[in-house]
C-alpha cells in the first residue's frame, strides 16, 4: 500500500550530514533496528501520513566536526536512491511511492551528498506517522568501496538546547528487511521516535537546531 505524503512547507534540500563517528548539527543517522526502534514491515505496508517539516539550507562545512573535517564533501558524484528491501518486497518503488519520490527530489536539490570514503547520514526534514507513532526519515549514504549489510548503529539525536529525541538508541538494519547498502548509493532509514520524546522533536522547525550523533557503527561486508 502506498504511503501518503503530506508537505507542510516548501520542498527541502537535505539537512547536513554526519559521518561514521562524527557529530554535527542538522545531521541524519542510520541505526540498527531493535524491538522498540526498528521499522516493521507493518508500518511500511500500512497507509501512513508523511509530514515534511520546514526545510533549511545548511552549510555542509559547518555540519562537519573536527573528527571528520579532513573528509571531502563532494556534489559531482551521482548518488542513487535505493529503496529498502522490505519496500521492494511490498512493490514500493521510486515510480509509485510518493515518499521515496520526495526523498529523491530532496537528494537532487542537495548541494552535497555523503562524504568521500565514508558513510554519512542526512535528515530529510520528513517523518512518517502521527503523534504517538512516528518515525523520522533519514538517508544513509555509502561513499566507501564496500557493500554493507546487517548494520548495527547507535544514534543520539537532540536539540541544541539539550532536549533529548534519541539517546544512544540502538538500531539494526538487517539484510532481510533493510537489504544491502551498495557503494555510491543512498537508502532511506525510518527511525522510531519514542512518544515521550516527540515534543522535543516538534519543538523546532529549524533543522539547524537539531544535533545528530552516531555513537557506534558496525556492519558485515557483503
Amino acid at each position: 500500500m502506498k504511503k501518503i505524503l503530506t508537505l507542510l512547507g516548501a520542498v527541502a534540500t537535505l539537512a547536513g550530514c554526519n559521518s561514521i563517528g562524527g557529530e554535527s548539527s542538522t545531521e541524519s543517522s542510520s541505526a540498527p533496528m531493535s524491538s522498540e526502534t526498528m521499522i516493521s514491515s507493518e508500518l511500511a505496508a500500512e497507509s501512513s501520513a508523511v509530514v515534511a517539516s520546514e526545510s533549511i539550507m545548511s552549510n555542509a562545512e559547518e555540519a562537519i566536526t573536527s573528527s571528520n573535517a579532513t573528509n571531502e564533501l563532494t556534489s559531482d558524484m551521482e548518488i542513487s536512491l535505493v529503496p529498502q528491501k522490505m519496500e521492494l518486497d511490498q512493490n514500493l518503488t521510486l515510480e509509485n511511492d510518493s515518499v521515496l519520490q520526495e526523498i529523491e527530489t530532496r537528494m537532487k536539490q542537495a548541494e552535497e551528498l555523503g562524504i568521500e570514503n565514508d558513510v554519512a547520514i542526512h535528515f530529510t526534514g520528513m517523518y512518517l506517522g502521527e503523534e504517538g507513532s512516528m518515525q523520522a526519515i533519514f538517508i544513509i549514504v555509502n561513499r566507501m568501496d564496500v557493500a554493507m549489510t546487517n548494520i548495527n548503529i547507535t544514534v543520539s539525536f537532540s536539540t541544541i538546547d539539550g532536549a533529548t529525541i534519541l539517546e544512544e538508541a540502538p538500531f539494526y538494519l538487517t539484510e532481510e528487511s533493510f537489504g544491502v547498502l551498495e557503494p555510491d548509493t543512498a537508502m532511506p532509514m525510518y527511525l522510531k521516535i519514542q512518544p515521550e520524546n516527540e515534543e522535543a522533536f516538534f519543538s523546532t522547525s529549524n533543522m539547524e537546531e537539531l544535533i545528530y550523533k552516531i555513537d557506534e557503527f558496525d556492519f558485515e561486508e557483503r
